[in-house]
């Protein structure tokens, strides 16, 4: 079969650098963004881009969506529309919405609509910040598509036909309902980025800090508030988005930080160090699971997105998907997920 033509429609630093990788793999590739300035960068790569999502789906097989959560199903419902072929893979951190809104805008299109998130990014957005090598071995989430969120009817026709674009960008997939993967982010990024904002105002200012404090900071400060310089306008969007899931993270988080404190104040070194251990051991099983190197072996599902869902509910990821001619999804599994 022949290589997908892929269209890439926002061109900030997720975008960018997903133009650069397919590009870099071979990929008969073009850009889209509303303004110039990426266009440009676009077409300097040598990447012809347009300025509007309907001119690039009308040129492509594969549409690679990278704008912000509340732009993505107004973007895809235009692309659909204008393309009765074209997939639309979106990258949005926060599933649910999104999906709700391309199944109310676009019904008739919602199948050819592939949920998705790369586990992937920087302090630093836009164009300039992008990367080749970016979105490399990346874990992306990988939901069924959106005319069937849980996968109980679809086939894996969607996700077959864009499993090429995402294996040149080097994904490794984990398949998850979009319910699930935005309770998952709440907890493993959403929650964390408030966190981290708080511990640097808690540091930088009085009563607890202040200009000394901020002088004695150490490592662990800087590890621990890293994504408190992401954009304030993004991210206040995708909380909003998931506003719920964060704020069970946030109060779960608080909870366990008053009983700390109260460890402390009532001179509990027992209770003190047992939650320590408990964090440790936690740290140790997120370590393991999200960032070990994964051994391959070979994958064979025919139950489709039933059996790539159980997959993804046990941490495993897939990648090299193509269908066997037999109602079977081959390819493979990493072996370290269960």
């Amino acid at each position: 079969m022949a290589a997908p033509r892929v269209g890439v429609c926002g061109l900030g630093l997720i975008g960018g650098s997903a133009l650069l990788a397919l590009q870099a793999a071979g990929l008969d590739v073009r850009g889209c963004d509303v303004w110039p300035d990426p266009r440009t960068w676009s077409e300097a790569q040598g990447a012809p881009a347009d300025g509007s999502p309907e001119a690039t789906a009308r040129a492509v097989d594969v549409l690679l969506l990278c704008v912000p959560p509340h732009a993505a199903a107004k973007v895809a419902a235009a692309a659909l529309a204008a393309n009765p072929d074209v997939v639309v893979v979106d990258t949005a951190s926060v599933k649910g919405p999104v999906v709700d809104e391309i199944r109310a805008r676009a019904p008739q299109d919602a199948g050819r609509f592939l949920p998705a998130h790369p586990l992937a990014g920087g302090e630093r957005g836009g164009f300039a910040a992008a990367r080749a090598d970016l979105l490399d071995g990346a874990t992306w989430a990988i939901c069924p598509p959106a005319d069937d969120p849980d996968g109980v009817v679809d086939t894996t026709a969607t996700l077959l036909r864009a499993a090429p674009v995402l294996d040149a960008l080097g994904a490794r997939l984990l398949a998850c309902t979009p319910e699930d993967h935005d309770r998952a982010l709440a907890a493993t990024s959403h929650a964390p980025h408030v966190v981290a904002g708080v511990l640097a105002e808690v540091a930088a200012g009085p009563p607890t800090g202040g200009p000394l404090a901020a002088v004695l900071s150490g490592g662990g400060l800087r590890d621990m508030t890293r994504v408190a310089a992401a954009p304030s306008g993004l991210w206040a969007e995708i909380l909003h988005a998931n506003a719920d899931a964060t704020a069970d993270v946030l109060e779960a988080t608080a909870d366990r930080l008053r009983a700390a404190a109260d460890d402390l104040r009532s001179g509990d070194r027992d209770r003190l160090q047992t939650g320590w251990e408990r964090g440790s051991a936690a740290h140790d099983a997120v370590a393991t699971a999200r960032w070990s190197n994964v051994a391959w072996e070979p994958l064979a599902v025919d139950d489709g997105w039933t059996g790539l869902l159980e997959l993804g509910q046990r941490g495993v990821v897939v990648r090299h998907l193509t269908d066997a001619g037999d109602g079977r999804v081959v390819g493979e599994r990493g072996a370290s997920g269960g």
